[in-house]
């Protein structure tokens, strides 16, 4: 078969196209970074993050990497049992533009996957879940005026608050409080579907579960919501300080709303190879 100058030209690009696509985008990571053993694993878990500098003392790699790819406990499966009782200190560097998310997300996955010698996979699993739902009283829920509040933007945050440690006023979101096992949210501008996805997370419940919104109710609420978490059944407990309802009696008292367990799609992160870390 002879070659055109036309038909050449097509299969050079054709070429050199496949090629293109065959390369995997870069995965930028840290200048500089050190991981060692926790200097003092009985101590106190920091994280410390500033544009250019992140440092995490004292963290297991289990939380490690619940914090670098943004999923929660019941999330994450396949893994050995140290990976739970592995503390580690990390002190890295990056460009000083480079922004707190991007370091905590994208390049501490590299590093970890560098530095333990990660493989892992992402699957969708049928799980138990919550799904959120109006009770039989009906939703006792504000809805938010329009322009009350300033939707929030990764790329131009709100100022800071006036008051240290307290909510902006005018910043659209959720603001967890948190006393002890007792848990106070407060929210303006708060779709039902972001409602839901915190109440996921470990740190705002004990539910250990995902939960969707199935309320059928849209646009935006203002939303005040108190209840405690479960103690754990361990040495103290008995004399932890309770003072909230459960998550289930607040949500129907205080919001008309309810939890009803369901099976569902969930996606988990899968450790398929992981090592421990030596000093370095």
């Amino acid at each position: 078969m002879r070659l055109t100058p036309t038909l050449l030209l097509a299969t050079v690009a054709l070429v050199a196209m496949t090629i293109g696509q065959a390369q995997p985008p870069v995965r930028p990571g840290f200048d500089v970074a050190s991981v060692r053993p926790a200097a003092n694993p009985d101590g106190q878990a920091l994280l410390q993050a500033v544009p250019g500098r992140l440092r995490m003392t004292n963290l297991t790699l289990r939380r490690l990497l619940l914090n670098a790819y943004g999923v929660q406990d019941y999330q994450l499966l396949g893994d050995p049992p140290w990976l739970a009782s592995e503390h580690y200190d990390i002190q890295a560097t990056a460009a000083g533009s480079t922004s707190v998310q991007q370091m905590e997300g994208p390049m501490l996955q590299v590093l970890l996957e560098e530095r333990f010698k990660l493989t892992l996979h992402r699957e969708t699993r049928q799980l138990a879940i919550y799904e959120l739902t109006v009770g039989k009283g009906g939703a006792k829920l504000q809805v938010s005026q329009e322009g009350s509040c300033t939707p929030y933007s990764a790329d131009s945050p709100p100022p800071p608050a006036s008051t240290p440690g307290q909510p902006n006023s005018n910043f659209c979101g959720l603001h967890l409080s948190v006393n002890g096992l007792n848990r106070t949210v407060d929210g303006r501008g708060v779709t039902m579907a972001a409602f839901a996805a915190s109440l996921s997370r470990n740190y705002t419940s004990d539910l250990g579960r995902n939960v969707l919104d199935r309320t059928g109710l849209s646009g935006a609420f203002d939303v005040h919501l108190q209840w405690a978490i479960q103690p754990l059944t361990g040495p103290g407990d008995a004399a932890a300080d309770i003072t909230g309802p459960s998550l289930f009696n607040a949500l129907q008292d205080q919001l008309g709303l309810k939890l009803d367990s369901a099976k569902g799609p969930v996606e988990v992160l899968v450790i398929d190879h992981i090592e421990k870390a030596a000093a370095n």
